[in-house]
């Protein structure tokens, strides 16, 4: 639209004289008219006036100066005191994210599947993960983030906070206020938002602006008398779009808050799952077992020998995770977290490690679920002894696998 009066029609006064410059008639009044429709009507909207829009201005605004003013307020008109303070935060349960796994890191059941925790609904939908090292670099928070993707139907992204049976025991939660964010990247307007659900209801975020950076949508509820659940989760709607999430962040506070930004879930690097095989060391496969009491990441393996293998060139340690769920009567299929090269201790020493450097999920660990054997792919990890180079003569050898884990003060309450 151009300056209004850049569209007025040429004119110039008279010399004095009255018989001269320029002639105003029917034609002359209807440009000029034209040129102030243009401004200030719209034609996707001709019957709205300005008299419209500064009584409406005048209404928005309250009892503000200006509308500026207003907006500057907003938590407060929405009934949201104000974004959270750190102060604030601390206060809540534990002080901590209750949202596990909340910078995609682990992905037990593959890079096309949900990440451990989530749980994909509708159909067609997709899941991935991106980030370092990826096809799709896309991140925020840590190495990775999950991307979800609609096809044809409405669909979901859900972290499960607690479950049903995890509620029963958790009653004194209901009242307060579930406030959660994440970090949402997506090209299409009004088409994803962040929701927090209590089974009675479900609270939802602004939609993302679709301007295909990260924003950050906060969204916050409070937990109805009627809860069973409680969870945090991504929605997609009305349009066939793939939206990025990372960073989610759940909180229970005392006070109705938005979070202003990410807050890391809380982790331990001091799990370790320990197996011993004591006297002289042969090849053998599934020589240990262990079901991870928690979700995590196998971040290294380190070998220790009593007795160091001489004779040989090494003792070669092999560690597995399962890929399938297994059924009453069949083994499930086990799979190396490593490549070719396994941790080892060399001939004549000691000790020696090594970090996994194989296929992603089978380093990730999941927590067991209640009534459930092995709960997926990542719930059992054995380890196998191979020589190389001939018969071992070391003994008494010690395996430590080192994990990452996630932590939550609501973990007494869940059931397993």
């Amino acid at each position: 639209m151009s300056d209004v009066t850049s569209d007025f029609p040429a004119h110039v006064d008279d010399s004095g004289t009255g018989r001269d410059g320029t002639v105003v008639n029917a034609a002359f009044i209807d440009t000029v008219i034209t040129a102030i429709n243009n401004q200030v009507l719209s034609a996707a909207n001709p019957t709205v006036t300005p008299e419209d829009i500064i009584d409406e201005v005048i209404a928005a605004r309250d009892a503000y100066g200006s509308l500026d003013a207003r907006l500057d307020d907003l938590p407060t008109a929405l009934g949201i005191s104000t974004y959270a303070t750190v102060t604030q935060l601390l206060g809540g349960i534990g002080g901590v994210n209750l949202a596990m796994n909340d910078d995609d890191l682990l992905w037990p059941d593959g890079d096309a599947a949900a990440p451990d925790g989530y749980v994909v609904a509708g159909a067609g939908a997709t899941t991935a993960r991106c980030g370092t090292g990826l096809g799709d670099t896309t991140r925020k928070v840590g190495d990775f983030s999950a991307k979800l993707t609609r096809v044809g139907n409405d669909c979901t992204l859900t972290r499960s906070i607690l479950g049903a049976a995890a509620f029963a025991r958790a009653d004194f939660l209901k009242t307060l206020y579930a406030a959660g964010g994440a970090y949402v990247k997506c090209s299409t307007a009004n088409a994803v938002r962040v929701a927090v659900a209590d089974g009675a209801g479900t609270a939802y975020s602004a939609y993302h602006t679709g301007g295909g950076a990260w924003e950050w949508l906060p969204v916050t509820r409070q937990i109805n008398a009627g809860a069973t659940v409680l969870s945090i989760g991504l929605e997609i709607a009305g349009s066939n779009t793939s939206a990025h999430w990372s960073g989610r962040t759940l909180f229970i506070v005392d006070s109705n808050l938005l979070l202003p930004r990410y807050v890391p879930c809380p982790v331990s690097y001091g799990g370790t799952i320990h197996f011993a095989v004591s006297g002289v060391l042969a090849a053998v496969n599934n020589v240990g077992r262990f079901q991870p009491a928690r979700p995590g990441l196998v971040k290294d393996v380190q070998l220790h020998a009593k007795t160091a293998p001489t004779g040989i060139n090494q003792i070669d340690v092999d560690v597995n995770t399962n890929t399938d769920v297994p059924v009453a009567t069949v083994y499930p299929t086990m799979a190396s977290m490593f490549t070719a090269t396994h941790p080892m201790i060399a001939s004549t020493n000691f000790m020696g490690g090594r970090q996994p450097d194989g296929t992603y999920a089978r380093r990730c660990l999941r927590g067991p679920t209640s009534g459930a054997v092995v709960p997926g792919a990542g719930g059992l990890v054995t380890v196998d002894i191979d020589t190389v180079g001939g018969t071992v003569t070391g003994a008494d050898l010690g395996v430590e696998i080192r994990v990452m884990q996630y932590t939550s003060p609501l973990e007494r309450f869940q059931t397993y």
